[in-house]
């Protein structure tokens, strides 16, 4: 389905705000557990599916899903906070999921013989490596020290320039809290690199 948008009060999370509108007895019936980062919610939901195609059901025949809810915030709006419900198996883009959720989800089906270009068990598959390739990214960024030395697999540009090697730097940005890790280029110039720009970096003490 596509955006809904409601009103969410001051000081209540967004993962409250997400099990308040699935409702007392479905949370009652089905949830398992849940989390969140800034671009979504994660529910972790047992349902009886003994015949999944994309899940191992356990012994009784329940399988633990995984609920994607990406969200946004509108803070100058009366509604301002919007959901998007998706499920894994529709491969949600752009919303990588903790491993720690994952980890309390049923396992993936082995596939039997190639998958079709379209699958829900496809689609899950390849959102489960997204989100682990994702957090081993933001490990990588994570566990950067002041002076090492970073080296991109290619250049990058910044303000047209090619930049591919990096010291690390904690500093103070504006309009940012706290210090954050910055990258000075070899001429200089002070970089802002994403973990996704980091796949494929060495790291050089």
């Amino acid at each position: 389905m596509g955006w809904v948008f409601f009103h969410k009060p001051k000081g209540v999370k967004a993962v409250e705000a997400i099990k308040n509108g699935c409702g007392a007895a479905w949370l009652e019936k089905h949830f398992v557990a849940a989390s969140a980062t800034r671009e979504a919610v994660f529910i972790v939901a047992k349902f009886h599916e003994p015949e999944s195609k994309v899940y191992v059901p356990d012994a009784d025949g329940m399988v633990r899903a995984l609920l994607v809810y990406a969200i946004k915030s509108v803070p100058k709006d009366e509604y301002n906070f919007g959901y998007k419900d998706m499920e894994e198996s529709m491969g949600p883009y752009g919303c990588p999921a903790p491993m720690s959720i994952i980890a309390q989800c049923s396992e993936l089906q082995d596939p039997i013989g190639p998958l079709p270009e379209y699958s829900s068990l496809k689609n899950a598959r390849g959102y489960r490596e997204g989100s682990a390739a994702h957090a081993a990214r933001m490990k990588l960024k994570r566990g950067l020290k002041p002076g090492n030395k970073v080296v991109l697999p290619k250049a990058l540009l910044f303000r047209d320039i090619p930049c591919q090697r990096f010291t690390v730097e904690i500093c103070r940005v504006k309009g940012r809290k706290g210090k954050s890790t910055v990258f000075r280029a070899e001429n200089g110039m002070l970089c802002g690199l994403s973990a996704r720009n980091l796949e494929g970096a060495v790291v050089e003490a």
